[in-house]
């Protein structure tokens, strides 16, 4: 994985403004970061675990198992888990780009230099602060989800879960982040 974004430049101060707009993408990325962050230590845990893949699908005679229970159910989880959160890493990627259109648009059209939306620009571009907001909010969600699998709290159905819950909550920021979309495009129509 490679880290897309940087906070130094002095290019998005013109892209994106100084004022919500730009704090709209970056909290955003700041968020999609930290995902990144989170998904590379339980990738790189996975590679440095001390069990070898010949111990972890050999069975355990001494262990009991559960009637339709598989001994390499709790290994198969973990690996599923790793591997959705994993895939939530190439979805980020693709809502940050969507985020850097969306906030370039809102600043070249109706640029803010601070954190208040003017009543006028409020009447045109409706909720797609807040909606932005939310959409920040989902993907911090994602990474507590995801950090529950790397610490390693989950364990079975439950880490499964929690890999899961990092889908769900990636999906409703791409769902803001069209909502956001749309009332933009209506917007600049008018």
């Amino acid at each position: 994985m490679k880290k897309l974004f940087s906070f130094n430049s002095r290019r998005p101060d013109k892209q994106f403004g100084t004022g919500l707009w730009r704090h709209n993408r970056d909290r955003f990325l700041r968020a999609v970061d930290r995902y990144y962050a989170t998904a590379l230590a339980i990738h790189d845990a996975a590679g440095t675990d001390p069990v070898s893949d010949s111990e972890a699908t050999a069975p355990d005679a001494s262990a009991p198992t559960a009637p339709g229970q598989g001994t390499g159910a709790p290994e198969s989880a973990a690996a599923s888990a790793r591997e959705t959160i994993m895939a939530g890493t190439h979805r980020l990627n693709d809502l940050a780009s969507d985020v850097d259109d969306l906030t370039a648009r809102l600043h070249a059209r109706w640029p803010i230099d601070d954190q208040v939306v003017p009543g006028h620009v409020r009447a045109a571009v409706g909720d797609s602060p807040e909606l932005l907001t939310r959409a920040s909010a989902k993907v911090a969600e994602a990474v507590l989800a995801a950090s529950m699998v790397r610490a390693g709290t989950a364990e079975g159905t439950a880490l499964t879960s929690a890999a899961a819950a990092t889908e769900r909550f990636i999906t409703d920021a791409a769902d803001l982040l069209d909502r956001a979309r749309e009332i933009i495009a209506e917007a600049e129509r008018s």
